[in-house]
């Protein structure tokens, strides 16, 4: 935890060293998979050149024990569907990484798998935008999630 902690910190702070390459977020999730959780989390998203972008989040799911997780996706841009200073998608694919840990000494179960969605932007105004991004988790821990929140 002190390791996931101090990554958010650093993200926090690269952020606003004048990278105009990153941004990073704040998000709330659902996931239809294990029963349905509502989550908060995290997202760093960083535009690698004028085609593709990756992101890295992190969700903790409110449930009875420990779940949480973590995806790393890259976007692809060149196929954006939308206007720049308005409403965008693009879509994406990467890895989900899912853990969930029994706070009643049953044990711990994690999951790799992979996932596929849109990511749609909207900007609000300065520096801040909207985002929600549905996507398909195909494995193991497969569902449906959503997550929405606001870049900063």
């Amino acid at each position: 935890m002190r390791r996931i902690l101090t990554l958010v910190c650093c993200v926090f702070a690269f952020s606003y060293s004048g990278l105009a390459q990153f941004q990073f977020g704040a998000q709330a999730g659902l996931t239809t998979g294990s029963g349905g959780l509502f989550g908060v989390g995290a997202k760093g998203h960083y535009t690698i050149n004028e085609q593709f972008a990756g992101q890295a989040s992190f969700t903790y799911y409110f449930e009875t024990g420990t779940v949480w997780a973590l995806d790393l996706d890259v976007h692809y841009s060149g196929f954006e569907i939308g206007d720049v200073e308005s409403f965008s998608l693009t879509p994406f694919a990467g890895l989900n990484i899912l853990t969930f840990s029994s706070g009643l000494g049953f044990g711990s179960f994690s999951s790799t798998n992979v996932n596929i969605g849109m990511n749609g932007r909207l900007p609000l105004s300065g520096n801040l935008e909207f985002f929600v991004e549905p996507k398909l988790v195909l494995g193991g821990g497969s569902g449906f999630v959503v997550a929405a929140g606001v870049y900063f």
